[in-house]
């Protein structure tokens, strides 16, 4: 029984560090190999491609709202303001069963490049997206929601690309700010943007920001069931179809302001769980052999990170059970310190050292504990795919023009 106690701790802990420190560190360094390897076979770089008004493609930005009547009307004119050909873009709102003013207010506009499909029955936004896009016929698909606002050049940036035909996917950046329009953004997202990156550069796709991205018309493949997370889901699924490029320019950029307080993360982070836990019939396709590279990502970033709520009630349980041996009174009180830790962060002030470090505990162990939250959900409802928008403020800073990031 000890043995096997040792073996199962230690492989429960392995698998934590190797989730979000191995993982990290391998995807960074292969990242720079190809770097090395691309600069050296002379390849072009697209993020320098500024082709003219005439090459730059039709295009649809795709919201799917549900009750953001006091959002919407902010949200269009922004996109109405964003430097793209008039002719060339059209803005498309899907109300998923809205009970206030969304489709109103839409419909208020009275241009002729702003339209709004009113779903009467509210099914989830997958679904509500996989039904608007039957109603898209322009090239390339821009997604986004009614709580976040595009930088000026965000459109053109995302758009550029897609004169290279070999490009399927084009993800952009979401930038947190808080209520004074200051960035805010928390050191797991900035870990996890890093990461997003280096996946990119060796053509990798594991989701993306659903608060920007697009897509090939006709690259996009509907789920075989409905799904929650479908910033995850969609772009995969057109990957792994098609075989299609991806890039992550992030000087495409959206802005969204921190929705602020515990309780409303914690909830985003269950709804972000049960997804993960949802969609794993949904992408079946990673069994493929030609998808092995992708499937290893997907099980080194995806599933061993839903996995880790188990793997620290393994370590925890299995460290109790091997208290007569010499040393695990000592790994006990490690745990035992960084869970207390990590509870002090939830109260602690975010200033000094060791109050953002508490900080930090206390993410990573809210998220654990959202994700088996999220895991029991699915249990009860694998099929639940209806769930409430985070709760934004209604207006955001103004925006201007950042330069392109290098």
């Amino acid at each position: 029984m000890v043995t096997v106690l040792t073996i199962v701790l230690w492989t429960s802990l392995a698998g934590v560090c190797y989730s979000y420190a191995g993982y990290p560190l391998l995807i960074f360094a292969s990242a720079r190999i190809a770097r090395r390897w691309a600069a050296n076979a002379g390849q072009p770089v697209l993020f320098n491609v500024e082709p003219t008004e005439t090459e730059l493609p039709n295009v649809t930005v795709l919201i799917a709202a549900y009750n953001a009547g006091e959002q919407i009307r902010q949200r269009i004119q922004n996109l109405l303001d964003c430097d793209y050909p008039a002719e060339r873009l059209q803005i498309l709102i899907a109300s998923d069963g809205s009970s206030d003013d969304t489709v109103r207010l839409v419909c208020e506009f009275g241009q002729a490049n702003v339209s709004v499909v009113p779903f009467e029955q509210r099914r989830g936004k997958t679904c509500t997206l996989v039904a608007a896009v039957e109603n898209v016929s322009s090239e390339v698909i821009v997604l986004t929601d009614a709580s976040t606002q595009f930088e000026t050049m965000a459109i053109r940036r995302l758009a550029k690309h897609f004169v290279d035909p070999a490009i399927g996917i084009v993800a952009g950046k979401v930038a947190i700010l808080d209520e004074l329009g200051r960035e805010s953004e928390s050191l797991y997202w900035r870990s996890e943007m890093m990461v997003r990156r280096a996946e990119a550069e060796l053509g990798i796709v594991l989701g993306v920001s659903g608060a920007i991205y697009a897509m090939r018309r006709k690259l996009f493949v509907a789920p075989q069931r409905p799904t929650i997370n479908d910033d995850m889901v969609l772009p995969m699924l057109a990957h792994l179809n098609h075989r299609c490029k991806f890039v992550l320019d992030e000087s495409a950029l959206a802005y969204a302001v921190s929705s602020g307080g515990l309780r409303t993360e914690f909830r985003r982070r269950c709804r972000i769980g049960a997804g993960g836990f949802q969609s794993l019939s949904v992408l079946s396709g990673l069994l493929s052999v030609q998808h092995i590279y992708q499937a290893a990502a997907f099980v080194s970033h995806k599933l061993l990170r839903w996995m880790c709520p188990f793997l620290l009630i393994l370590i925890l349980a299995c460290n109790v059970g091997l208290l007569v041996m010499p040393g695990y009174q000592r790994l006990l009180w490690i745990q035992g310190t960084a869970y207390l830790l990590a509870v002090i962060g939830l109260f602690a002030p975010n200033c000094g050292p060791i109050a953002r470090f508490a900080r930090t505990a206390s993410s990573f162990l809210v998220m654990n504990l959202a994700i088996l939250t999220g895991f029991f959900q699915w249990l009860v409802d694998a099929n639940q795919v209806v769930w409430n928008p985070t709760p934004r403020p209604t207006s955001l800073p103004v925006l201007g023009t950042r330069p392109a990031q290098e």
